[in-house]
């Protein structure tokens, strides 16, 4: 059964790298924008590699106030609308919306100040805390940075420019399954220990409810969940074995990889979503080849 699973893990692995996740069109109508679902599409594996082709070439608006977009994003009903414009590692945003404390999600104190994203980012984040905290009372998803006000650059990342990524931490409990809260990200060993504290563990069951509400969240548009790969085996192994997430295991491989070349993400969860449907001519999904 390992080596099965083994392989079975290998071909997701493998798919992910070569896949493009495809989406029908959906209205979030708390924004009144349409945007596309997460319906995992089985495409060719050369989809991918021609859109990244296509971005590299793609111009890209300059960062700043937005006076360089082309005419028709200048007016209503685009000039009341949050924007995403450029490249998750070359971009910017306008009239960003504002993530939030509440009950359910906490911001990092060390990033209080980059907590801005377009709409749709922001309404599934609160989503997702309010239905991981619905079904275990009393959780707190913690979060890191988003993007700046207005987007650009961010110290520490190399994406986060366009207010479509945000980190997220992981849910944490201790040797008796209680809930742990740390106000910093935990690193975790592929076997779900901590790397910095004896005694506390990656909560795989709640991090599987939060896996779950992304997934199955058709109003933002979720195209990546990156992560270790230890800790992404572990997630994929967990999943298989409990009946209450068992069906949404395809789905979530397709989209929870490590990204290459880049920090490994051992102490959160990194989540990015699509471009608007009305917003292609600004805005790239994938990051700027070489940025």
């Amino acid at each position: 059964m390992r080596t099965r699973a083994a392989a079975l893990d290998a071909e997701h692995a493998l798919r992910d790298s070569r896949e493009f996740c495809g989406f029908s069109k959906a209205r979030d109508t708390a924004l009144n924008v349409r945007f596309r679902p997460a319906k995992w599409a089985r495409t060719a594996g050369g989809v991918l590699s021609l859109g990244l082709a296509m971005s590299a070439l793609a111009p890209v608006a300059q960062a700043g106030t937005g006076h360089d977009l082309p005419r028709r994003f200048l007016g209503a009903p685009f000039s009341l609308m949050s924007l995403t414009i450029g490249y998750p590692n070359d971009g910017f945003q306008l009239r960003a919306k504002k993530l939030k404390n509440s009950d359910a999600l906490k911001v990092k104190d060390s990033s209080k100040d980059n907590v801005f994203a377009h709409p749709a980012l922001v309404l599934m984040l609160e989503r997702s805390a309010r239905e991981v905290a619905r079904v275990e009372k009393g959780s707190l998803l913690m979060v890191g940075d988003l993007s700046r006000r207005d987007g650009g650059p961010l110290a520490g990342h190399v994406s986060h420019q366009s207010g479509r990524d945000a980190d997220v931490g992981f849910y944490l409990r201790d040797a008796a399954g209680r809930p742990v809260v740390r106000e910093h990200f935990t690193p975790f060993e592929p076997n779900g220990r901590s790397r910095w504290e004896a005694g506390v563990y990656f909560d795989d069951y709640r991090n599987w409810i939060l896996l779950r509400s992304w997934v199955t969240d058709n109003r933002a548009g979720l195209v990546h969940i990156f992560v270790s790969a230890g800790l992404r085996w572990r997630l994929i192994e967990y999943g298989r074995k409990d009946p209450r997430f068992a069906r949404y295991v395809d789905d979530v491989a397709l989209i929870l990889k490590q990204p290459a070349g880049r920090s490994v993400h051992d102490d959160h969860f990194h989540v990015r979503i699509a471009c608007p449907d009305n917003l292609t001519e600004l805005c790239q999904n994938e990051s700027r080849l070489g940025g």
